[in-house]
């Protein structure tokens, strides 16, 4: 059975390889809300995830050479986006006041999973986005993507301390947030 969108992806790939504007385009078109809902999640206007969405298809552009098949073209344009978000926070975090390195973790900044909300992503997705830019992204990076706090303080160039803080800052803010809005 022939997959068209496999067929039309395809002629993408190629034309983009090629450095065709009109395939450039419709790759861009394509794609857009995808990459725009990675921007939207690791910062926290819709400019600055413009910034982001922007330069990952740039660079998508650039690099499509190094795609090499091996996982699927969009899981591959979903982690350039991803590592494009957190450059634009590692060159924006000297802009921002940020906690000096933290190498353990408040226990009182502990908060537990179990609560079960009764809110819509795009609800969430406003909460989450008026947290702290890093611990925002520490919390994007450990939920949303699965990376380990390892990972993370080598991506973000912070102690796996402050990536602990972090998320658990992010958790106690988030459960304030939400209780806020729940309550409101």
């Amino acid at each position: 059975m022939i997959d068209s969108k496999q067929i039309k992806l395809d002629r993408l790939i190629k034309g983009c390889k090629k450095n065709d504007r009109k395939a450039q385009e419709e790759l861009y078109k394509l794609y857009f809300g995808l990459m725009m809902s990675i921007g939207m999640r690791y910062c926290g206007n819709w400019n600055d995830a413009m910034e982001v969405v922007n330069s990952g298809f740039l660079k998508i552009y650039t690099k499509i050479d190094s795609y090499q098949r091996k996982g699927s073209f969009e899981g591959w344009m979903r982690r350039t986006m991803v590592n494009t978000a957190l450059d634009f926070i590692k060159q924006n975090k000297k802009h921002e006041s940020s906690i000096e390195d933290i190498n353990m973790y408040e226990e009182k900044l502990y908060i537990d999973n179990d609560a079960i909300f009764e809110l819509d992503k795009e609800e969430i997705l406003k909460i989450v986005q008026q947290l702290p830019t890093m611990s925002r992204t520490v919390f994007m990076l450990n939920v949303i993507e699965g990376y380990k706090h390892k990972e993370i303080s080598e991506e973000l160039g912070i102690s796996e301390g402050t990536s602990h803080w972090h998320l658990q800052n992010a958790r106690k803010l988030l459960k304030d947030k939400i209780d806020n809005f729940l309550n409101t």
